[in-house]
């Protein structure tokens, strides 16, 4: 686990410099995405896709970076475009998600 820990949390704070805002990490999986906070929304509509897309971009060339410093871990990613659905589901331990075709 500290393991997987120490990249995980190389890739949070690659996130936050970028605002890509992660939504969970599921076994060795890291899940992230741009426009589905309000604030991407407003940047959305004042600027267009590109420039929320281009942090993404941003951020996920960093992350690879990572991997090819590291040269002990080899990293699988894709990006998805699409429509979601979000929102916090659960009451005991409460937690933001996307659900829809795009993220399944």
């Amino acid at each position: 686990l500290d393991y997987l820990n120490s990249y995980f949390t190389q890739f949070d704070k690659i996130c936050a410099q970028h605002e890509v805002t992660k939504i969970e990490t599921v076994g060795e999986e890291y899940v992230c995405a741009v426009g589905v906070v309000p604030r991407d929304w407003e940047v959305n509509d004042a600027l267009g896709h590109a420039v929320i897309l281009h942090r993404l971009i941003k951020a996920a060339t960093e992350i690879l970076q990572v991997q090819r410093d590291s040269g002990e871990v080899k990293l699988k990613m894709g990006i998805h475009t699409g429509p979601v659905v979000a929102g916090v589901i659960g009451q005991k331990l409460p937690r933001f998600r996307l659900c829809g075709d795009t993220i399944n």
